[in-house]
């Protein structure tokens, strides 16, 4: 929740702009109730002290402050900010060319650490136009450095940390309707961050360099008026949403860690990437992928001293309810680890005879279904129940898919439930639907782990009247198919066979 408070601090603080053309008259004085009435409605704190000169209003020590649950802060300061009427309706935002930063974080147990920056932005630009109820803010940055200048607790004894923005720019609009709508987009060339840190044990250092190209990001929310910002659950039933989306080209990053005299590098790239979130309705959901993607490890110390790891696709998705509603609600998840390979040392460990087919490895796995919640997610007391409080209501295997080694197993089915019995399946709701399955290549997998010695000959065959009970010879050679169905009351079919 910090880092949620301190994207929106920082929205105020340096990039308070994002948006939707407008062609009307602002004043000086407006686009200040703007941003107070901003601050508080995302549970925030402003303070400064306004003084007018001409067309020029000006906020001296405006100090704009959030916190979050367990008591930790952003502050951001200012010694100034002025407000200056351009004469065309529009107002020039002038922000002090570098300013402080500080965030406070306390823990579960209340330990607390504290980090002060300086943010740097010359020929930083905003300027705002519109009206005071539909406000749009543009604004452009060449350069903006967030520098860490001190920290505090038990971490490392020395931090030296610094962010480089290039070629920022974007803009804000925001309306005072009801909703409150916040719409916004932002470009930048470039990200880049360094951080070198020496341990209290003077013999452990860390470095960690990366950068990150061509990101764009937008956002789009619909915020309610009158409720406490703090209580989700509330917000979303008086219609909250909001949703963003940012990509972003090359990304990289290497890692450095010297202990005791042995040093471990590791390196993570990406051609490209995206992240989405959707918050409204009954729920949210989540997506997050990358292409070409590249791990390694280099540690002497280790069995295997370089591993490294390549993947075509990968990605992530799952979508959740949050609140209790009448009706059942959607539920999801996927994962997608597509063409996966690692090089031929970490292989060598386990198959230094080249026995076994090193191609691509994948994983797939696509679900969704229905479910009823009991009670709100948000609320706090959930974590403490012993039980899960939501009902199952469908179940749907959109695609399954796990390619290794040679051998490839895929599924697909769906499964409806009914919680009014959970006695047949003792505790589970009374499942009823079928589930496909498709595998290749497992009794070639099978023969070649039996030769490299990894699996004994007498559990293979265990396994092989295991398949045989549940599958039947499919289309191919080495392959088998499987149908298994659930139905009437609680009867588990495998291919026709009854199993219960």
């Amino acid at each position: 929740m910090t880092l949620l408070k301190s994207a929106s601090a920082l929205a105020i603080a340096t990039s308070f702009g994002l948006a939707l053309p407008a062609a009307a008259d602002v004043t000086a004085d407006e686009v200040w109730s703007s941003w107070q009435a901003l601050a508080q409605g995302s549970g925030q704190s402003m303070s400064g002290t306004e003084s007018r000169s001409g067309d020029r209003l000006t906020v001296k020590d405006l100090l704009i402050t959030s916190t979050d649950e367990q008591g930790g802060s952003v502050q951001v300061g200012f010694d100034s900010i002025v407000f200056a009427e351009r004469g065309d309706g529009s107002v020039a935002i002038e922000v002090p060319e570098t300013y402080p930063m500080s965030v406070e974080i306390r823990n579960a147990k209340g330990e607390v650490t504290e980090l002060d920056f300086t943010v740097t932005q010359p020929d930083f630009e905003m300027i705002a136009s519109g009206t005071p109820e539909a406000l749009v803010q543009d604004f452009n940055s060449p350069e903006v450095t967030l520098t860490l200048d001190r920290v505090s607790g038990d971490g490392p004894a020395d931090v030296e940390a610094s962010m480089k923005i290039d070629g920022m720019s974007g803009h804000y609009a925001q309306t005072e309707a009801e909703p409150r709508v916040f719409e916004s987009d932002l470009t930048i060339d470039r990200v880049h961050l360094e951080l070198t840190a020496e341990g209290r044990n003077e013999d452990t250092d860390v470095k960690l360099v990366g950068t990150v190209h061509d990101v764009s990001s937008t956002s789009d929310s619909r915020m309610p008026v009158g409720i406490d910002p703090t209580e989700l659950a509330e917000m979303m039933r008086a219609g909250l949403m909001s949703q963003g989306e940012l990509e972003h080209g090359a990304m990289a990053y290497a890692f450095d860690l010297i202990e005791d005299g042995n040093k471990t590098h590791a390196e993570v790239s990406v051609t490209s990437g995206r992240i989405a979130f959707d918050l409204g309705g009954t729920g949210v959901s989540y997506d997050a992928s990358g292409n070409e993607t590249r791990m390694a490890l280099y540690d002497p110390q280790l069995p295997v001293p370089e591993i490294e790891a390549k993947m075509a696709e990968s990605g992530i998705h799952f979508e959740m309810p949050l609140i209790k509603a009448d009706e059942p609600s959607d539920f999801g998840l996927g994962i997608r680890l597509k063409d996966l390979t690692v090089n031929d040392e970490v292989w060598a460990t386990f198959d230094p005879t080249e026995q076994l087919p090193r191609d691509p490895a994948t994983l797939l796995v696509d679900l969704a279904g229905k479910t009823r919640l009991l009670t709100d997610f948000t609320d706090a007391d959930v974590t403490e129940s012993d039980g899960i409080p939501a009902e199952l209501d469908a179940l749907n295997v959109k695609d399954m898919q796990l390619k290794l080694a040679g051998a490839d197993l895929t599924g697909s089915g769906a499964f409806t439930f009914d919680n009014s019995d959970k006695v047949t399946f003792d505790g589970m709701p009374l499942p009823e639907g079928s589930l496909s399955l498709r595998l290749e290549g497992a009794n070639a997998l099978l023969d070649k782990l039996v030769a490299m010695g990894l699996v004994p000959e007498d559990q293979v065959m265990g396994l092989r009247m295991m398949m045989g009970m549940f599958a039947r010879p499919g289309d191919g050679p080495d392959t088998m198919v499987s149908e298994i169905t659930v139905s009437d009351g609680g009867q588990v079919r495998a291919n026709g066979q009854r199993l219960r």
